[in-house]
């Protein structure tokens, strides 16, 4: 059953074929898992739209001529001291024209764009990056930056009649042509046709033509030419975004339509998010991607707060495969799974990663390898034993065969256990306590999953055991009862 916000948003656009979802972010830094729900919630909506059989295009647009702060560099660097030292100074000027401190890639915004991308990329999430410097540079703003300074007395007025609560600081924010910075820089006067632009940061002063003044609209005249440009049909706030005196959306809302020839955009309302410090930076690399992603775009209207017992009650109900939750992966498959690296999937591997820092991060635990102990083998009655033997012998026959669902393997594992008749009992606790399952999910269900080659590992060793006891192992062919009989 589909949330109220997608089932909204396909009423919406019902008659509607082409739509465009923006999202927005300012990619000074890799938050913490907080400021996902704002681009799931936009992926969900397009995901939604599309099994509907629309059209849908979904931006995420990067703010990337914001000026970088002190608390976003000292985030950005992981506070590290010497990082902290070196780029401390780079503060007021805008990320996009600011080095990687890091050195891989073109600029500080384009590192931190690519690993927000990669971030939503294992969420399967893929939006298009549009970077706001690059559109500044390509002249895609200047209509809507020539007419805010040209009507700026026009736009002000508006603005003080629809929104007497708002009173904006800047219009536009102009940069510094000798330091670079944006933060200190100010449009002082305009006389004869010439921008009068002073910096507070190097104390210069230019007077510039409309065309040679480079900078930024503020951030709701930005939105609202962004949503004109790109003729932007839904986007999604949280509440505080979605105040009707002076809220971002509603201004912008405004300005689009007053100035731009922008329509309405219909907001996609998502619940806050608040996340406990012990979790944060934690979270994304201990769940399945499955599990984070539906945390935030289930019910995408309510508020959430990501604390450690919800990241628990989210690992024991996800199911990472039919009857299985992530816990009970974590607990009863991943130690085997670690002993056959190399026999694993990428899915798999990836499942092994988020199952050890799940256990790590809020399980106090390290995963250790299991193998069979000798007190497992050496205290039980070699017949039964040969039994289980016998039983692992089987399932590796069937395994090694033509691959059968589920449901065809447990059928005929089934009949083989139906041959230990009264013995059965015994031999699957044994076998329990071999593969260290006391207590977890069903025999079919671990013998279906369990690596192949360390069942094949455990029929060695078996094996090993059984002749250094003369103990005769019960070969796949022979029936139980003759094994019995020989006993």
């Amino acid at each position: 059953m589909k949330a109220p916000l997608y089932t909204g948003a396909l009423a919406h656009f019902e008659k509607q074929t082409l739509v465009t979802i923006a999202s927005g972010v300012t990619c000074a830094y890799l938050g913490d898992e907080r400021n996902l729900r704002e681009f799931l919630v936009a992926d969900e909506t397009a995901k939604t739209l599309r099994e509907a059989g629309h059209t849908v295009f979904t931006l995420l647009v990067d703010d990337s001529l914001d000026p970088l702060n002190y608390r976003q560099l000292r985030v950005a660097v992981n506070k590290d001291p010497r990082l902290m030292e070196r780029c401390e100074h780079w503060c007021g000027t805008p990320i996009a024209h600011l080095p990687d401190p890091f050195e891989c890639h073109a600029s500080f915004a384009e590192h931190y764009e690519h690993v927000l991308l990669d971030r939503l990329h294992r969420l399967d999430c893929h939006p298009t990056l549009v970077s706001t410097s690059k559109l500044y540079e390509r002249g895609l703003y200047d209509p809507y930056v020539s007419l805010v300074l040209e009507r700026r007395e026009e736009v002000l007025s508006f603005l003080s009649d629809r929104f007497p609560n708002y009173h904006p600081e800047k219009l536009f924010h102009p940069i510094c042509p000798q330091c670079g910075v944006i933060v200190d820089t100010h449009i002082e006067r305009v006389a004869a046709g010439a921008y009068h632009i002073t910096c507070e940061r190097c104390e210069s002063h230019h007077d510039l033509a409309l065309e040679q003044v480079k900078g930024k609209l503020n951030w709701k005249l930005d939105c609202a030419a962004r949503w004109a440009h790109f003729r932007i049909d839904a986007e999604p706030f949280s509440k505080a975004y979605l105040e009707p005196i002076a809220g971002s959306f509603a201004v912008a809302s405004a300005l689009s339509k007053e100035f731009f020839g922008g329509k309405q955009v219909l907001p996609l309302h998502f619940g806050s998010v608040q996340q406990d410090r012990e979790t944060s930076y934690l979270t994304a690399e201990s769940l399945p991607a499955g599990a984070l992603r539906s945390l935030f775009v289930d019910k995408p209207s309510s508020d959430i707060r990501i604390s450690r017992d919800l990241i628990l009650t989210t690992a024991s109900r996800y199911e990472v495969m039919p009857g299985m939750t992530f816990q009970d992966f974590i607990k009863q498959l991943l130690p085997m799974w670690l002993l056959t690296p190399e026999a694993l999937d990428p899915m798999q591997r990836d499942l092994v990663s988020r199952g050890m820092a799940f256990s790590r991060n809020f399980l106090d635990a390290e995963v250790k390898l299991h193998l069979p102990t000798r007190e497992r083998i050496e205290g039980e009655s070699p017949f039964i034993l040969s039994s289980v033997r016998h039983l692992i012998a089987e399932v590796v026959e069937m395994r090694l065969g033509e691959p059968v669902p589920y449901d065809a393997f447990q059928r005929n594992l089934k009949t083989v256990i139906a041959g230990f008749e009264q013995n059965k009992k015994a031999v699957l606790v044994c076998l329990r306590a071999i593969v260290g399952q006391d207590h977890g999910i069903p025999v079919s269900k671990f013998l279906f999953a369990l690596p192949l080659d360390y069942l094949q590992m455990l029929q060695y060793i078996l094996d090993l055991h059984l002749d250094s006891v003369h103990a005769l192992p019960m070969a796949p062919s022979s029936s139980f009862e003759n094994h019995l009989a020989a006993a």
